[in-house]
């Protein structure tokens, strides 16, 4: 194996060993026990991507209607654990991404 995997290797290992990715191990198994919850989470996660991916609609217009929708679920302890652990795994793999990027020299035409 050569060193590049091996520190890769490790680096997941610490990614696993730490602290936002334990607590999203932990919302993750909670939600395991109670799968239509663990849906209506999905189909909002599903719905704010779109939302924020949807250029043909007037975002300003339908933002009232979205978080009326999704007022009662938001108000859960559970999906809020959830919701949180999950975006600080996703920002620290992104602040990762974004070192790793920057610290590697290669000319990129912009496009």
């Amino acid at each position: 194996m050569d060193r590049i995997q091996m520190c890769v290797d490790s680096l997941i290992d610490a990614i696993k060993e730490g602290e936002a990715y334990q607590r999203y191990e932990k919302c993750e198994e909670k939600l395991k026990m109670q799968p239509e919850l663990r849906e209506k989470i999905d189909e909002f996660r599903t719905a704010v991507f779109r939302f924020n991916n949807d250029t043909t609609r007037d975002l300003y217009m339908e933002i009232d209607q979205f978080e009326e929708d999704y007022e009662e679920l938001r108000k859960n302890p559970m999906v809020n654990e959830f919701l949180e652990a999950e975006l600080d795994v996703c920002r620290l793999l992104q602040r990762m991404s974004s070192r790793i990027q920057c610290s590697i020299d290669i000319q990129i035409p912009q496009v």
